[in-house]
């Protein structure tokens, strides 16, 4: 259970630094479609994780599904710009 502790830390501070950096500067950001794919798939295999210790296969059928899923949808929302 640590390690999911420790796993969410690094992230947290790894995102705080990012959007630090960004502020501080005054840099625009124009990755809104990419960080909310990134956010979706994250959420869906954090979801499925956080109810498990022992992941089946089938779990990561799901997780080879959300790479071209997330590809296309990044795609589409980037036609909306």
């Amino acid at each position: 259970m640590q390690i999911y502790g420790i796993v969410f830390m690094n992230n947290i501070l790894g995102l705080a630094v990012l959007l630090s950096l960004i502020y501080s500067r005054g840099l625009t950001w124009n990755f809104s479609a990419k960080v909310l794919m990134v956010l979706v798939v994250s959420v869906i295999m954090g979801c499925l994780a956080s109810f498990r210790k022992v992941f089946p296969v089938r779990t990561s059928f799901l997780a080879y599904l959300l790479y071209p899923m997330s590809l296309v949808l990044v795609y589409v929302l980037g036609q909306f710009k």
